[in-house]
């Protein structure tokens, strides 16, 4: 599969042209001409180049790229390491941002609906893809403890809970949005809403969570934008016979935790 036909596919699947995004979405850094052998992850981090190399790919397929608008730019000390790595070993770098959290077939955010069990989806404004963030409803009421017990599972991670201590408080309505999704919360979305699912938050957040009324469930941003480049990916290889492999990191579930006692 020659590289420029596989961007412009990506390009138009996941419609680019709508998002306003700090990510340079396409390719990034060039190196082989062809596609045959895919590798996926969440970020362009050394670790997953390091894999892609070991796993003989020509492409690596991310979430977060290298390339961010309004960034230094100049390649030096880690980020350096990572280019020469990718150079030297002739791999393609592609990368989608915001244009892969909103995608409704592939993307993170659909994903997590999914997880949840939500059988009613849409954008946060109807209909818009580019408000990134999704509403998702269940048929059925389920636990604060069932939800996060399934984030938990699916995404190999740990969940913080925010905006309550009641484990059995049911929740039937919720805003999702992977990665850092506590801007939900700051625009004041989420009054229709019982629950907020998310990757990271920020110091705002508790006191919003407690002021709204919304539960918010903080996942890891790296563990809730893992499955979106995976799907991604696994469609590709089906459409244009690739070889696939997706790297899959828990950082977030392996880092020490202390707690005052």
């Amino acid at each position: 599969m020659e590289i420029a036909r596989l961007v412009d596919y990506l390009d138009e699947l996941l419609d680019v042209t709508k998002f306003k995004d700090a990510s340079v979405n396409g390719l990034q850094v060039e190196g082989s001409q062809n596609c045959n052998v895919l590798v996926t992850a969440a970020t362009a981090s050394l670790d997953a180049i390091d894999a892609a190399i070991e796993s003989g790919a020509d492409t690596l397929l991310v979430h977060h790229g290298l390339l961010w608008k309004g960034d230094d730019g100049r390649i030096v000390g880690t980020y350096k390491e990572r280019v020469k790595a990718l150079l030297d070993n002739n791999i393609n770098l592609i990368a989608y941002h915001l244009p892969l959290d909103a995608n409704i077939n592939f993307g993170n955010n659909i994903n997590l609906c999914k997880i949840i069990g939500a059988c009613e989806v849409d954008y946060i404004e109807e209909g818009n893809a580019a408000s990134i963030a999704m509403r998702a409803v269940r048929e059925s009421a389920a636990s604060v403890k069932d939800i996060a017990i399934a984030l938990t599972r699916h995404l190999d991670s740990r969940v913080s809970i925010i905006g309550t201590d009641d484990e059995n408080l049911m929740l039937s309505s919720f805003a999702v949005c992977s990665g850092s999704g506590s801007f939900v919360l700051d625009n004041n979305k989420c009054p229709d809403f019982d629950a907020l699912i998310t990757g990271d938050v920020n110091e705002q957040t508790y006191h919003m969570a407690h002021e709204t009324g919304t539960v918010v469930f903080a996942c890891g941003h790296h563990a809730s934008e893992q499955d979106g480049v995976k799907n991604l990916g696994m469609h590709l290889s089906k459409m244009f016979k690739l070889t696939h492999k997706h790297l899959h990191f828990t950082y977030e579930k392996n880092a020490l935790w202390y707690e005052a006692k």
